[in-house]
């Protein structure tokens, strides 16, 4: 009479013990394919579209998003503006004369750090400019180097070897329709007249076989002087006849001297506010 109720105790005792055993089976099956679905190469395959690409609302993992850079015209026209309501609230910026159409090397004397935001401010967006910067000192700190390229459009040319290079490297900018501005003293005069005229930027224009337009920068030096504090003045940039490519260091810097010479007022129609 006792042995119906011992063995319903026994299959209840081994099906406790079963499923107590297959419970722990169950959950280490189920942290197995958690560990897997896990793995990086499933989690990206799991985020990849059928055709290769990914599809970030799907990916549980997350990656830094990266905006596009503005186009180089965009760019220009919010420098342009940018700097020239800054020289707006210290005295201005007159600007006589354009430059020409299509791509160009743009010189101009350097007397003031002021010089190429007076040229950003003045010269037509359209033409995208970039600055040449020196390497050494722009592009030596991390902070300098984002200032430069992001407010100014510079790019580096080194003043202790491998420059030529640097400088040739922007011919396709050139062909693209940019001007590209150089300084052919190399540095800034620190009495504001004009100094020795370098072959860097005439090689360029050669080599590229664009026109060289020089560029005169009147005030500059009294609004921020090398070493020293501002100044409210109104600054002139001047912009003169275009050159041949095959215009030597003496040429373009008489081109430069004689923009300088001219006095204020006798830039005519062509005078006007940047």
């Amino acid at each position: 009479m006792d042995r119906g109720p011992r063995r319903l105790c026994r299959r209840r005792s081994a099906r406790i013990h079963g499923q107590a055993r297959g419970g722990r089976e169950g959950r280490g099956q189920l942290a197995a394919r958690v560990r897997r679905a896990a793995r990086p190469d499933r989690l990206a395959a799991r985020g990849a579209a059928p055709d290769g690409g990914g599809d970030p609302a799907m990916s549980p993992v997350r990656h830094c998003v990266h905006l596009p850079a503005l186009p180089r015209r965009l760019s220009a026209r919010l420098r342009k503006s940018l700097w020239r309501a800054t020289l707006t609230a210290t005295g201005g910026v007159r600007r006589e004369g354009r430059l020409p159409s299509g791509g160009c090397v743009v010189i101009a004397n350097h007397t003031s750090h002021a010089d190429t935001a007076a040229l950003l401010a003045a010269l037509d967006a359209r033409h995208a400019p970039r600055i040449a910067a020196a390497a050494d000192y722009w592009f030596a700190t991390a902070w300098r180097r984002r200032i430069c390229r992001r407010l100014a459009a510079g790019f580096p040319v080194r003043r202790t070897g491998g420059g030529l290079g640097d400088l040739l490297a922007m011919t396709e900018e050139l062909h693209r329709g940019h001007a590209v501005v150089l300084f052919p003293e190399g540095t800034r005069g620190p009495d504001g007249s004009l100094g020795q005229f370098h072959r860097g930027a005439l090689l360029l224009a050669q080599h590229a076989q664009v026109p060289v337009v020089p560029v005169a920068l009147m005030g500059t030096g009294r609004l921020l002087p090398k070493h020293g504090s501002l100044h409210r003045t109104q600054l002139r940039v001047r912009i003169g006849v275009p050159l041949a490519p095959t215009a030597g260091p003496a040429e373009a810097r008489a081109a430069v001297e004689a923009l300088l010479q001219v006095t204020p007022g006798d830039g005519g129609s062509g005078a006007r506010t940047a």
